[in-house]
């Protein structure tokens, strides 16, 4: 992450210190998650030192009428331009050895974004339900890199403008920040991929920081009033024995309450709920107090003015950026997360970087007067060719040149990688695959190795909470198992791959049948048995069942509960291009007749909706309640599932009298059973629809 350290006021080194404790808590939650749960919000804590710098470096050029946008950016370009190339090149080449085609189209598409400072918008459209896991994008990190560039292109103009036209730069501050701060509560539950990503959702936090530096600027007065009115209303109401003058009780009080917020902020926040909501003030607050204490409050002076501290924050910029490719290439080259030791080897590596970097990169281009143009141009040049090889890349086929037996750099997880791609591969007959970049699938058909013990009970107590919670409710839990297409279709796959005659998913549905309360239905026996007679129940080039297959599901699951099924027929429908085709950019594959039903009703349900806009929208529709005015069961319903669900709400909607659908279990599941219990009115099922790959 970056900030301006370029003032023109005395250098603050607990600012470096607070900037230790930032890029730290980042880095120890992307190498260890489960120990520092927080450690993200080390993204805010930056985002407020980068505002408070860079705002008063703006006032102290306004006021002494020396602003020029040109030195400002030329700053800029030497902070920020050094590092950022290095690694991006670094992380291209690498990728050259070591990922797959599309694997390698995905870096450059982020480096090129990542060099235009644009990621963060990229990301969100890669949001997906089938997006590549966030762990295996290297470039992922460039995000908070983008939206601090984003700020720092449009707040020094808006400020020059209200400067000009002699507005109350608080006042525009504030009113900004207040905009920003709505925009991520009003849509940080709806939108929460937008809120976390968008410049807008995170502005207010670098503008909290420009409204502490507006108040230091031009306030200072006042301010050392107000703490010398509190020094003396604490000493008179708590006799600590400290001399009046020579420490300020306020100023300790800031800095020990702000280290206490972040610490709170580092083990209580977590990633379970949206972000950055209204918990994203614990680290922006205590940011702010801790800068607003400045260097004489003495948990300061211990916490952040230590030579340790300093010294990680002159490297935090570089540590940054160094830290997250190298554990993102460790876990694409090792298949899996890997082993805690080997998380702790790459952060050492990434910290010997950082300072090399330091030392023989930014320092050389960063500093000095001599030849400062020509770093300048020679910067933006080398950082446009970075963005033009990443753009190019990202639209070559490297098909022939990067499958799984010619990577340089041998991965072992090479035996369940298909053609040049670790998202999907081509069957027989014109079918497609899903591939083993997502859960495993390959992994699993194959049952390359049995589950975790430690897996299995994870499953089985999420469930059994929810099975108890929904007992004490009277409310029954069914879980139906959506198996995956080349489960049902093994005869379609490629020659190369030889399903396991066992399932991976029967590890689990065998632990889960002896949870009580617990309703578990696969149909993969019924699925099997109907496929010769019934005609196509999965589509061809698509993940999911169809709507004759998903009705056969839902009747095993009905005849399962003792609940009627509505009356239905099925007519052939036009041609189905699927998701397949969408992931494999194979826009110009064949797609034939049969796989695709349309529904005939023997009654047409009644059917009202009624969305639920505080719940985010989820991979298989809105989150909304359904309401059914003529229904085959009187009972209230919630769902939550996956994209299976899709096909199945048909059926459940015209079944029951009231169906609530939640959202994805992948999200839900940890939470429902408090939802249910702190609900006034409870449903009488909750049906759980998971894909069989997601176990």
């Amino acid at each position: 992450m970056s900030s301006a350290d370029y003032t023109k006021t005395v250098y603050r080194a607990e600012i470096d210190g607070l900037r230790a404790f930032a890029v730290l808590s980042v880095v120890l939650y992307h190498a260890f998650p489960d120990l520092l749960m927080g450690g993200f919000i080390g993204v805010d804590v930056f985002f407020v030192i980068s505002g408070y710098l860079i705002t008063s470096h703006i006032f102290s050029e306004l006021d002494g009428g020396t602003l020029s946008f040109s030195k400002f950016f030329g700053r800029r370009i030497r902070r920020i331009f050094p590092t950022l190339i290095l690694v991006m090149v670094s992380s291209l080449t690498f990728g050259w050895l070591a990922l797959l085609s599309e694997e390698f189209q995905q870096l450059g598409k982020h480096v090129a974004s990542g060099a235009a400072f644009t990621v963060n918008f990229i990301l969100v459209g890669e949001s997906g339900y089938f997006d590549t896991s966030t762990d295996t994008k290297p470039m992922l990190h460039l995000w908070s890199l983008a939206v601090e560039e984003q700020f720092y292109i449009v707040w020094p103009f808006a400020l020059w403008l209200a400067w000009g036209q002699r507005f109350n730069l608080m006042w525009i501050t504030l009113l900004v920040a207040l905009a920003s701060f709505y925009f991520n509560l009003r849509f940080v539950t709806t939108k929460p991929t937008e809120v976390f990503f968008w410049p807008f959702g995170r502005f207010w936090e670098l503008l909290s920081g420009s409204a502490l530096a507006w108040t230091m600027h031009y306030k200072r007065d006042a301010v050392d009033k107000t703490k010398a009115f509190a020094d003396t209303f604490i000493s008179r109401m708590v006799p600590l024995g400290i001399a009046q003058g020579k420490t300020s009780l306020a100023e300790n009080a800031m800095a020990f309450g702000g280290l206490c917020l972040l610490i709170y902020g580092f083990v209580e926040i977590t990633s379970d709920r949206p972000y950055p909501s209204i918990s994203a003030l614990v680290p922006v607050s205590g940011a702010i107090l801790i800068i607003a204490a400045g260097a004489t409050a003495w948990s300061n002076r211990i916490f952040m003015m230590n030579p340790v501290a300093i010294w990680f924050g002159l490297i935090s910029y570089p540590l940054y950026l160094w830290h997250w490719p190298i554990l993102s290439f460790l876990q694409i080259v090792k298949g899996e997360v890997p082993h805690r030791d080997a998380r702790s080897a790459a952060i050492v590596l990434a910290t010997i970087l950082a300072w090399l970097t330091v030392r023989f990169v930014e320092r050389p281009l960063r500093f000095g007067h001599r030849n400062a143009r020509l770093k300048i141009g020679g910067l933006i040049g080398a950082m446009i060719c970075v963005g033009l090889a990443g753009l190019v890349i990202s639209r070559t086929d490297f098909s022939g040149s990067h499958r799984a037996q010619d990577l340089l750099i041998k991965r072992p997880d090479a035996e369940n990688m298909y053609g040049p791609s670790d998202k999907w591969y081509r069957g027989q007959d014109g079918w497609l695959f899903l591939g083993n970049e997502y859960d495993n699938a390959v992994a699993k058909l194959k049952l390359a190795s049995s589950p975790p013990a430690e897996d299995i009970s994870r499953e089985a107590r999420l469930f059994a909470d929810l099975a108890l919670a929904a007992e004490k409710a009277n409310t029954s839990i069914a879980l139906l198992i959506g198996p995956n297409k080349s489960t049902i279709y093994p005869e379609f796959l490629p020659d190369e791959i030889e399903p396991s005659k066992a399932r991976y998913v029967t590890y689990f549905t065998e632990r889960l049948d002896t949870v009580p309360n617990l309703t578990v239905i696969d149909p993969f026996e019924d699925l099997l048995r109907a496929k010769e007679s019934s005609g196509l129940l999965y589509y061809r080039t698509d993940t999911h069942w169809n709507f004759k297959g998903a009705f056969l599901a839902f009747s095993v699951l009905a005849r399962c509960m003792g609940w009627d099924v509505p009356e239905v027929s099925f007519e052939a429908g036009d041609r189905h291009w699927g998701d397949l085709i969408a992931i494999s950019q194979l826009d110009d594959f064949p797609v034939d007749l049969g796989d695709n039903w349309l529904i005939e009703w023997g009654r047409d349900p009644d059917l009202e909706i009624k969305p639920l806009p505080s719940l985010p929208k989820t991979s298989f529709g809105r989150a909304e309640v359904m309401m059914n005015k003529a229904p085959l069961s009187e009972q209230t319903v919630w769902v939550m599932g996956d994209s299976f669900t899709g096909n199945l709400a048909p059926y459940i909607n015209a079944t029951f009298k009231e169906v609530h659908y939640l959202g994805h279990w992948e999200s839900k599941l940890r939470t429902l059973p408090e939802e249910l219990t702190n609900s006034e009115e409870k449903p009488d099922l909750i049906i759980v629809v998971r894909v069989e790959r997601s176990f």
